[in-house]
């Protein structure tokens, strides 16, 4: 993996860390609890806990438990589907109860979003693949996978704030294994008890303890170790809608190629290339600036095209998408976050061209 640091490096940290504070989709710490007046529309609603019908491919995930509009995604994205035809079981939706301080921003949205979350499920880790296998256990036709959270890139790297893999043992006491497991990029699912995604150093712990890796992280290994026990026959679609999220995609000079990109029948949209954060993640935002866009596309598509998620033309909605986003980031004075799509299931593999976005 080549070296990227010096003075261009360190240039290109500090304009990501201001990025990463100016309402991209990553991450926030968590803030000292304070007595808040809100009412807790979750306290007495559980997670749904029932088996995975037999029926279900589609996998609608909320992951962040910070800013409402992710499950808001997520309710609207289901409905779609409905509309056009899928039935209640072949959908299974996710989403991560949400902090106190998140309530007292997004309280109203929250209330509203409260009923339609009644019979998701928890998005962690765990709960998230544990599904995909027991779908690829089925041998279905397709999978479809929308997760909708906060991203970061390699966490190792990004913990330690350098460019450079191999100084990392300078920053970490690492086992081994641990890089190749854990200096991924990843996204946020929130759900559960487990460590946040940004807490590199109890993941590494609560690994060391026992727990396996695709129990405390979403990252392209576990995704793709995942999804290959499909059939070479099933189709997969993955949409990802998260800061850093063209990292599932992966550039082959970089980091080498993907595992999710040596799947057969593959497709995976992004909302970024791996080395730019996303937008619209913000308390009060009622969607992302790409997930939004995707779901306002959806329904064009799902109008005009068979409502099974295969037969939808994903390169020309990707094209779609990639209009609008870019368009509301120059209107908003944003850097551009260059959404990203990659697909073999024509035959030759397609992808965004790594020289369209800046590097």
């Amino acid at each position: 993996m080549p070296t990227r640091g010096g003075a261009s490096g360190r240039a290109r940290r500090a304009i990501l860390r201001a990025l990463l504070t100016a309402g991209a989709c990553h991450p926030t710490p968590p803030a000292a609890p304070e007595p808040s007046p809100t009412r807790d529309p979750f306290a007495d609603q559980p997670y749904a806990d029932a088996p995975l019908p037999e029926a279900t491919k589609l996998l609608l995930v909320a992951g962040g438990d910070d800013v409402a509009n992710f499950a808001a995604e997520v309710v609207e994205q289901r409905a779609l589907w409905i509309e056009a035809g899928l039935q209640d079981d072949e959908i299974a939706c996710y989403y991560a109860k949400p902090t106190r301080r998140s309530l007292d921003d997004d309280g109203p949205q929250w209330r509203a979003l409260a009923p339609k979350l009644r019979e998701c499920y928890p998005a962690d880790p765990e709960t998230i693949h544990a599904h995909l296998r027991a779908i690829a256990a089925r041998s279905p036709p397709f999978v479809y996978l929308f997760v909708t959270s906060h991203g970061l890139p390699p966490l190792l790297r990004w913990a330690a704030e350098i460019d450079d893999p191999n100084e990392l043992l300078r920053h970490f006491e690492l086992r081994p294994g641990e890089i190749g497991r854990f200096d991924r990029h990843a996204i946020g699912l929130e759900a559960g008890d487990g460590p946040g995604l940004g807490e590199v150093e109890a993941l590494l712990a609560a690994h060391r303890h026992g727990a396996e890796t695709e129990s405390l992280l979403l990252t392209p290994d576990t995704l793709a170790n995942a999804l290959a026990e499909l059939p070479p026959s099933s189709e997969r679609i993955v949409v990802l809608q998260a800061c850093f999220s063209g990292g599932f995609i992966g550039r082959p000079e970089d980091d080498g190629p993907s595992p999710l990109t040596r799947l057969p029948r593959t497709t995976v949209l992004t909302a970024t290339d791996p080395d730019h954060p996303s937008f619209g993640c913000g308390a009060g935002a009622q969607r992302t600036y790409y997930g939004g866009t995707f779901n306002r596309v959806l329904a064009d598509a799902l109008e005009r095209a068979p409502d099974r998620p295969p037969a939808l033309p994903w390169n020309t909605m990707h094209e779609r998408i990639r209009f609008v986003v870019e368009t509301m980031e120059v209107i908003d004075g944003e850097t551009p976050s260059h959404p990203w799509i990659f697909s073999n299931v024509d035959g030759s593999p397609t992808r965004t061209d790594p020289t369209d976005s800046a590097r």
